[in-house]
């Protein structure tokens, strides 16, 4: 068995080869808009942000000051979205997508209002034989999700997290991949989403999920950080054992949808605050294999992977490739 040190030093090499990563462009459906088109461009170029009671984790450095310069896109409540990253995501990791409402101008708007969650990817099953915790956005290009079908008429910021776990075994150690793109949604619901936030203010950095090794000794169960997914029951990437969703939601099949969107596979967060980490090393039961379902993904949707229970013949224009064990993508 490899020493402690070993696992460490190994893992560190790896990680300080890797490069960092910006969420440069807006998608919606198959379309793939302009580098900070739709997008407020920061001013640190691709480094993460590391304090979380600074004003940059709201749309990253800079991007409070780009607003006026970035358009707005017009979509409806549940068209699919997304962002694609301008280099792979090569810290391991969880995701979390936010929106804010603005009072009127996205351009405008510093983020200062409450902020609610729509869509979070978390961590792999735990394998015996695996060097550290792995993580459903590992080596993404893309990342696409829907808008909630009740999101209230009006514009807003839409923010992605990528927080890069690598060095985060002592405080400060996480890092945040931030980006803001401006939106304007239609639609007819008068729904309240909840629970919400304050950005800064949603973490404090001594999250169990936010200051850990995952490395050594490697956590066989993690839930991302902050509140709940709204609205309950939606929002969160396929589960695994891992994934800190409930047992209900991970033995369900993912939903799929012949219509213009394919929907994302849903699955309901268990609570609004992290859960407390197993340590052990102890490997869960073995991951279940895919047994495949009949319809089409769209593009930019999972179509395969360890777990996945869903379609995997992608639309035509696109291949399903895989980007990591746990997570395959029509692209």
């Amino acid at each position: 068995m490899r020493s402690f040190a070993t696992i460490m030093a190994a893992a560190a090499l790896a990680q300080t080869a890797m490069a960092h990563y910006r969420f440069n462009q807006f998608i919606v459906g198959d379309v793939v808009t302009k580098e900070y088109e739709y997008v407020r461009q920061n001013s640190n170029m691709n480094s993460p942000v590391t304090d979380v009671t600074s004003k940059d984790l709201i749309c990253n450095a800079g991007g409070l000051d780009t607003g006026a310069q970035t358009k707005t896109y017009k979509v409806a409540a549940g068209d699919t979205v997304g962002f694609a990253v301008d280099t792979p995501i090569q810290h391991p990791g969880p995701l979390n997508v936010y929106m804010s409402k603005a009072d009127g101008d996205a351009s405008k708007y510093d983020g200062s209002g409450d902020w609610f969650k729509i869509y979070t990817m978390g961590a792999n099953t735990f394998k015996e034989g695996d060097n550290g915790l792995t993580f459903k956005a590992d080596h993404l290009s893309k990342v696409t999700f829907d808008l909630p079908k009740d999101t209230p008429a009006g514009q807003y910021l839409l923010r992605i997290e990528h927080i890069g776990l690598h060095s985060a075994s002592s405080f400060g150690g996480a890092q945040f991949y931030i980006s803001c793109a401006q939106i304007e949604v239609s639609g007819s619901s008068t729904a309240k989403p909840t629970p919400t936030v304050k950005i800064p203010g949603v973490y404090t950095g001594h999250e169990d999920s936010l200051e850990l090794s995952i490395y050594y000794p490697i956590p066989v169960n993690y839930q991302p950080p902050g509140p709940a997914v709204w609205p309950s029951g939606s929002g969160s990437a396929p589960a695994s054992s891992a994934a800190g969703t409930s047992a209900a939601a991970t033995s369900a099949a993912p939903k799929t949808s012949s219509s213009a969107s394919a929907k994302v596979p849903v699955t309901s967060a268990s609570s609004a605050n992290p859960t407390t980490m197993v340590t052990s090393v102890k490997s869960t039961s073995a991951a279940p294999t895919a047994t495949g379902s009949s319809g089409t993904v769209k593009k930019y949707q999972q179509c395969g992977g360890k777990g996945y229970t869903g379609a995997t013949v992608c639309e035509s224009g696109s291949t399903c490739k895989a980007q990591n064990d746990y997570y395959s993508q029509c692209i």
